[in-house]
């Protein structure tokens, strides 16, 4: 193997080793307390991989194509999580209400793009909360 192809793969080995030690984990599953929050936390991940590969061939020529791939994502994510008996929480509608009327102010756009970028955003991820609600609710 010649020593440029050892050089960069001593490169990329120490990069991926130091994103993983120094960058701070968002969510570490350790924070999983019940059965109940594991099986949502690995069905988030498995319909959020779906609605990944879903539109993985997608390619986006104009702005406006970005938003039709993000929302058949949400399309795709919302279907298998109903297909497993989840709906949105009515709590969570009620905690995003005043955050997505902000954050329309804020962007200066409506109200129901605020919401439902709030809503694509916390759909596909899932982090206990301390006194928040999830977004996903078993039937």
């Amino acid at each position: 193997m010649p020593i440029k192809t050892k050089l960069l793969l001593a490169v990329i080995c120490i990069a991926a080793a130091a994103n993983f030690w120094l960058l701070p984990p968002s969510f570490s599953p350790s924070q999983i307390v019940t059965p109940a929050q594991k099986q949502l936390f690995q069905l988030v991940n498995r319909c959020s991989g779906i609605a990944d590969k879903s539109v993985a061939d997608k390619t986006v020529r104009v702005e406006f194509e970005k938003l039709a791939i993000e929302g058949i994502k949400a399309n795709v994510m919302q279907n298998c999580m109903a297909d497993n008996g989840y709906a949105q929480n009515p709590a969570w509608a009620q905690y995003a209400k005043p955050i997505a009327t902000a954050n329309a102010a804020k962007n200066k756009v409506s109200y129901d793009e605020a919401l439902t970028s709030l809503s694509r955003t916390d759909m596909q991820m899932f982090e206990p909360r301390a006194n928040l609600p999830d977004y996903w609710l078993k039937k």
